[in-house]
């Protein structure tokens, strides 16, 4: 690896790192805004996806996987606000702390691209809106959004979750990356 490829490596990882120290605020928000009936429902749908995708236990990157196992998570989340926002999003947002956390998402989505190169990140991509017809526990995406109670449960979940997720200390940037690439060009083929 060129010397500025490794320091493009390791300016990722460090955006990386700072999106594994905010995924309980992200997930809070996009909890927030699947509950609300005033944002547009499609959109509601690509976020319920990104929440079922947290628990599901088959997911691209094996959580158990040091760093890695909780980067396709976070990437995950951010790609599906993207989508969510080419589907009405910001038509019903009105809470001023989701706006500019949506906002800092979006902003940090255009990262994904530049580290996967474009077409693992469209491989990606394209999984990602077919995670909206995914039932995961039981639980499609539509389910989530028009029934309180599954939403609850499914809230339940991703907490537990959460305080089971590994550390990631993302030591080794370089080879971090060819995990988790090869992780992905391996299930997106």
């Amino acid at each position: 690896m060129s010397e500025s490829t490794n320091s493009k490596v390791v300016e990722h990882f460090a955006a990386f790192k700072e999106w594994v120290s905010t995924i309980r605020e992200d997930i809070e928000t996009l909890e927030d805004i699947v509950g609300s009936d005033k944002v547009a429902r499609d959109a509601r749908i690509y976020l319920a996806a990104s929440l079922n995708y947290l628990v599901t236990r088959i997911d691209l990157v094996p959580d158990w996987e040091e760093s890695v196992g909780v980067l396709d998570d976070v990437i995950v989340l951010r790609i599906m606000i993207e989508l969510a926002s080419q589907h009405g999003l910001d038509e019903g947002l009105e809470d001023s702390g989701n706006i500019v956390a949506v906002g800092r998402l979006l902003n940090e989505s255009k990262r994904i691209e530049q580290f996967l190169g474009s077409e693992l990140n469209a491989a990606l991509r394209k999984y990602c809106v077919k995670l909206t017809d995914e039932v995961v526990r039981g639980r499609s995406c539509s389910t989530i959004v028009d029934n309180a109670d599954q939403r609850k449960k499914l809230f339940v979940e991703i907490e537990q979750d959460l305080r089971r997720m590994p550390a990631a200390p993302f030591t080794d940037p370089e080879a971090l990356a060819v995990t988790f690439k090869s992780h992905l060009a391996y299930k997106l083929k």
